[in-house]
């Protein structure tokens, strides 16, 4: 099983696209087309399909046209509100895996709003563009936006969902198409949660797809189980067929969460950065200790520069998750040892450096532990020592930093379970001198560096190898590589 290069790469460029339909808001507990049709069927009091799988394609678009005419076109409205209302914001997956992709260009034609709550329970500021009107208006790209061009269920009057609103959509819905072949020449597509029987589908691909030509890019559908002949008209539009029965999983849904997984793992930063900070919530307030000197006379307090750099870019992935990060000096700290140890806890600067962390590692002392790494100090210079196995890594002194030989120093990235609190974490960063503790805010500014950490359920450690050859904290050549998991 292969990620396509080309869509991996645009969504890295930031070039990828999301194009969902009702298959995704069905993984999430909502109707799908064909159950709207069979609601609403019912209520007409239509036969059933004889063939035991449901209404062909073309009656899904006819069906609700026919309750209109008996009853009204506020009635419809009505009935498709409460079918949508059973569930209104259910934990969807395919809706939680989409939106941690690096894109800021989500296309709809479902009614539902799950695409948009999931955006923002992740705290992603977008704009909705639900009519004509809208779409008229918002022209020019700002930042983030959903698209919806069959309206929204919260806005009755954008909605198209029966055969005569969809026989006005190529002629009264001419800013969001031109909108939409846009972005289809400009951007790689991903269409999720799409039948080739899916009259939304269809109505994109008869009314803007099939008659772009050589404008278009080369763009991707997820479909189960597709055949040759499908797979040979939709090459033919420029739409290669990812085929879901090649990924694992015991349903389809199954196997689009799979596929969606190794997209996200592959082409968005934010996977990895929460996968590391596991047990972090949204909205909690996380105490980074930071190395500090309190100065009596001038009553302030001053932190290394080293350290502080590694706590903004803490600061960065722990506020992209909707966390309130705390930097807390270490000489402050201390007056809450006790309960800082019951909480989320980011030490930065090793226990050589950081009085708070020194405290930590020598109650460390006392218990069985899980936290493995000890940092130590021989004949006035530090290392660092792996009591599993008694493997030692001792930097080079920066005293002894000559230009012509090159000279390492190491780092420490860690995530332990906490001792002190079952469900809570100790996060260590920390080099040995200050130029590893430089190469960790470094690795760290690069939010795909998490995919580097290992990916252990509990504990998740990585030493940095820092290879220098002349010690200035401020101008250093290194090069920080991923040494050895403890």
């Amino acid at each position: 099983m292969e990620l396509p290069n080309d869509l991996v790469s645009a969504f890295r460029r930031g070039l990828g696209a999301v194009f969902l339909g009702s298959g995704a808001s069905a993984a999430a507990g909502l109707p799908d087309r064909q159950q709207v049709a069979t609601a609403l069927a019912r209520d007409l009091r239509l036969p059933k399909p004889e063939n035991g799988k449901g209404f062909p394609a073309s009656e899904l678009i006819k069906i609700p046209q026919y309750y209109e005419n008996r009853y009204n076109r506020r009635r419809l409205v009505n009935r498709l509100q409460e079918l949508m209302e059973v569930k209104r914001f259910t934990d969807s997956k395919v809706h939680n895996l989409v939106t941690q992709l690096p894109c800021d260009t989500y296309y709809t034609t479902n009614h539902d709003e799950v695409l948009e709550e999931t955006l923002r329970q992740q705290h992603h500021g977008f704009a909705a563009v639900v009519s004509e009107e809208a779409a008229r208006t918002f022209a020019e790209r700002r930042g983030k936006v959903v698209r919806k061009i069959h309206g929204t269920i919260s806005q009755p009057d954008t909605l198209i969902v029966t055969r005569s609103d969809y026989a006005d959509f190529a002629s009264e819905s001419r800013f969001s198409i031109d909108a939409l072949r846009n972005d289809l020449t400009q951007r790689v597509f991903l269409f999720v949660g799409y039948s080739l029987t899916d009259p939304d589908f269809n109505s994109i691909y008869d009314h803007v797809l099939y008659g772009m030509g050589r404008m278009r890019q080369t763009h991707f559908i997820c479909i189960d189980g597709a055949t040759d002949l499908e797979v040979q008209d939709l090459r033919q539009c420029g739409i290669e067929v990812i085929d879901l029965a090649q990924w694992p999983g015991r349903t389809e849904a199954d196997r689009l969460v799979s596929f969606l997984q190794a997209l996200a793992e592959a082409t968005s930063a934010m996977v990895h950065v929460e996968r590391f900070f596991s047990g972090l919530r949204q909205g909690e307030r996380v105490p980074m200790v930071v190395r500090s000197v309190f100065n009596e006379e001038e009553t302030s307090v001053y932190y290394p520069d080293c350290d502080i750099r590694v706590a903004q870019e803490v600061e960065k992935a722990l506020q992209a998750m909707g966390c309130e990060p705390e930097l807390v000096p270490s000489v402050l700290a201390e007056a809450r040892f006790d309960e800082y140890l019951q909480r989320n806890l980011v030490l930065i600067c090793s226990p050589l450096g950081n009085s708070f962390t020194a405290r930590v590692f020598d109650r460390l002392e006392e218990r069985s532990t899980n936290i493995c790494i000890r940092f130590r100090m021989e004949d006035g210079n530090g290392y660092l020592e792996d009591i599993k196995t008694g493997q030692r890594y001792l930097p080079d002194r920066p005293a002894d930093a000559d230009s012509q030989r090159v000279q390492y120093d190491y780092s420490v990235i860690a995530r332990y379970r906490n001792p002190w609190a079952d469900d809570k974490y100790l996060f260590i960063m920390a080099g040995i001198n200050a130029i590893g503790t430089h190469a960790v805010a470094r690795f760290l500014s690069n939010l795909m560096n998490y995919r580097k950490l290992p990916r252990s359920e509990d504990d998740s450690v990585l030493l940095l190898r820092v290879r220098y050859r002349s010690y200035d904290p401020y101008r250093f050549v290194s090069e920080e590589e991923p040494f050895a998991e403890l």
